[in-house]
């Protein structure tokens, strides 16, 4: 992704977002299942769910520093476009900009689309 310090291209911001959504669209279900299995006090492999978040973690890093820019560049009319094109609710949208790592504690929140 290029510099956002200016405003950013909505083209290039969709593909970006877009890419970002489906790279984490199969971490987030494989985690789900383990996190469930986790929560419920059942066997899970540990490794593999800490493997999962760190790995849906750093995507939303990535994720989050667009969506941020994207909110402040776009109207909200823009926004709307955007969130459709790229398959994210309002609420998934919301979620992208918020800091916090996913979690067993946060994470079911914040895996939203």
């Amino acid at each position: 992704m290029t510099d956002l310090t200016s405003v950013p291209e909505f083209d290039e911001v969709t593909a970006f977002i877009k890419a970002r959504v489906e790279a984490m669209h199969t971490p987030a279900s494989q985690w789900a299942d383990l996190a469930r299995l986790a929560i419920q006090g059942l066997p899970h492999d540990a490794y593999r769910l800490a493997e999962l978040e760190a790995r849906i973690n750093a995507i939303r890093t990535e994720l989050r520093r667009v969506v941020l820019a994207a909110s402040e560049h776009f109207s909200e009319e823009q926004l709307n476009d955007l969130r459709k094109r790229v398959g994210m609710s309002k609420t998934a949208w919301r979620a992208a900009k918020t800091k916090r790592a996913v979690t067993l504690k946060h994470g079911f929140s914040l895996v939203i689309y």
